[in-house]
This record gives structure tokens, sequence and C-alpha cells, in this order.
């Protein structure tokens, strides 16, 4: 029976082992009812535990995908808590936080479409004092909140997240393998059907639903909506347990990409498009002023360029749009 009458710690931390430590996401919860939706792992049960830190009343906690028997009396309860709540009973008539994987929407609740962590978050989180060396392991670890306790055990972690997916796993693969490189569905489908059976109709459904659920984005060409587009993952890190293949420069656009917060493009001769501001960045992780000036000339119709390389930093004048070359770490805090 999953009944919890006051704040017990205790319990929470056996039911998903959270650290001891409960550091603050950028999100927070009010007390009301609040849907939380995000692929696993990118901290969802941790936003409410946040919450419980200064919530003085009672709750009840109860997880649809734990197989014991549950009460759903909820008389003496302030708020009621729904981990992966799956529909089979009615929402009760008190305040109520539920997360789900699925991007879905509930009448009459607030919605979190939560995220991993940013580099903001995940500085924050890290006990590094220097901040290239947080940025460093951020690289190499990934964002997911725990990631930070559990950096000796990151592939393992990473592997157990990857089969707990609930998506086919050779279309999953594909995709995370391959961040940041342009493909067409159709190229994508060919190339899986080399290695198994599938139908179209299956290889277009999975792929609409990891969109939807925010596991993976899609990144079309401005004004080309026909042509290969660019796919990114809900955590960069999943390359690392997928392929051999490193490639720095698809795993920092991908880091680039979850930073921004409005929609883009990308363009010939850029990473990324803002149409409506007309700027553009240049993901140049090791850029020198030698091949940045080659790349100029084939940039067309933008007021600016931002560049933004892992450590580098050197000046550019350049007469036909305003071109600012920057470190990551410069860019992320510019603001």
């Amino acid at each position: 029976m999953t009944v919890v009458q006051k704040i017990d710690y205790n319990y929470l931390k056996r039911k998903v082992m959270i650290p001891k430590k409960i550091l603050n996401r950028k999100e927070s919860l009010k007390l009301e009812n609040t849907l939380i939706t995000g692929p696993k792992r990118v901290g969802k049960t941790f936003l409410i535990f946040n919450f419980l830190k200064n919530f003085k009343g009672k709750y009840k906690y109860i997880d649809f995908k734990d197989y014991k028997e549950k009460d759903f009396n909820f008389k003496n309860c302030d708020l009621v808590i729904f981990e992966n709540y799956d529909f089979s009973i009615p929402i009760p008539n008190k305040p109520t936080f539920i997360t789900s994987n699925k991007n879905i929407s509930i009448k009459g609740f607030k919605k979190i479409e939560l995220r991993a962590l940013d580099f903001e978050e995940f500085f924050a989180f890290d006990n590094t004092l220097s901040i290239n060396a947080s940025f460093d392991k951020f690289l190499r670890l990934g964002n997911f909140p725990r990631i930070i306790n559990e950096e000796y055990f990151n592939n393992e972690y990473l592997k157990e997240t990857f089969e707990l997916l609930e998506y086919d796993k050779k279309i999953l693969k594909m995709f995370l393998a391959n961040i940041g490189e342009k493909f067409t569905l159709y190229q994508i489908f060919q190339i899986l059907k080399r290695d198994f059976k599938i139908s179209k109709d299956r290889f277009y459904s999975v792929v609409k639903e990891l969109i939807e659920d925010r596991v993976i984005f899609e990144v079309e060409k401005f004004n080309s909506p026909k042509s290969p587009k660019k796919f990114f993952s809900y955590n960069f890190a999943f390359k690392n347990i997928l392929t051999n293949r490193k490639n720095i420069q698809y795993t920092f656009e991908n880091i680039i990409f979850l930073e921004l917060k409005e929609k883009v493009y990308y363009k010939e001769g850029v990473t990324f498009y803002m149409p409506e501001k007309k700027e553009a960045i240049l993901v140049s992780p090791f850029a020198n002023n030698e091949t940045i000036t080659e790349k100029l000339s084939k940039i067309k119709d933008i007021k600016k360029l931002t560049i933004i390389t892992i450590s580098n930093e050197f000046e550019i004048k350049y007469k036909k749009f305003k071109v600012e070359v920057m470190p990551f770490i410069q860019w992320k805090f510019a603001e």
C-alpha cells in the first residue's frame, strides 16, 4: 500500500534514490493542479521534491508503475502526487501533481514541459570550482540531473535509461547515434529496412511519437521543408554509448540547440538561423580566424552572425553583417 500522510524523505529516497541535496531548477511548482511532462530522467520527480522541501501539509504519493496495491483514499491529504499517471482512475478534487513521459495535456492543469539541465543549471548543481572544468564535465557526461552524482557510472546510467525508453530501440538508436547529421525520414527508413523488417507506417508512427515526446528534435532547412533535416537528442551523451564514432562538432551543435529557446532552422553556411531577427549561429568548436574568414562569403541574408567555439576567442571585421566570436561560456552567460 503506497500511502504517505506526512513528508517522509526516507520513503522517497527508497522510491527513486534521490541525492542527499535536492537542488533548485529554473522551473518551480505551486500548490495547484500541475502536469509535468518530459522524457525519462529529465528531473520531473526531483522538481516535486523541491516543492516538498518546504511543504507543511499532508500528501499522498502514488506511482502508477508500482506493482504494489494502491490506496486511492484521498480524504486526509492536502496534495496528491501521481507519477506515471495512466488515467485508470479519476483525478481527485485536490491539488494534484501529475508526471508523464508522454507529451500529454490535461484540462484544468498548468503544464510544465520539462527538459534536462541546461548548462547554467548543471553548473549550479556541480561542485567543480572552475566553470571551464564544469563545462568539460557537461560535455562528457550529458545533461541528466542525477548524472552529477553518478559520474563514475555514467555509461551504465545512460545504458539503463536507454533501455527504459519505451520506443522501438532500433529506430531510437538510429537517431541518437547520428545527432546533428542531415537525413530525410525516407533515407532513414531505407537504411533501417536493410537491417530488419519494418513497415513504413510503423516507422513513421514511432518517429512521430519520438518528436511529440521531445526525445528527439528535428530542425528544418530554412524555406526548404522537403530538404534533409537535422536531428538532435534530448541528451547528447546517448551517442557515447551507441556508437564508437566520436564527433565533437555534432555533440556541440546538440548542446547549443538545447540552450536555444526559440524556433530555429539551419541554412547554408550556418548551423542555426532565426529568421525573425535575421540572426544566425555558426557552431565551430575549434574555430580560428583563417577557417572562419573563408566561410563568411558564403553566408547571405543575415544581419548578425554569432560564432560559438569551445574556448577560442578572436575578433573578425566584416562589412556585410555583424560578426561576434565567443566561447560557449561567454555566449551562455552574455545576458
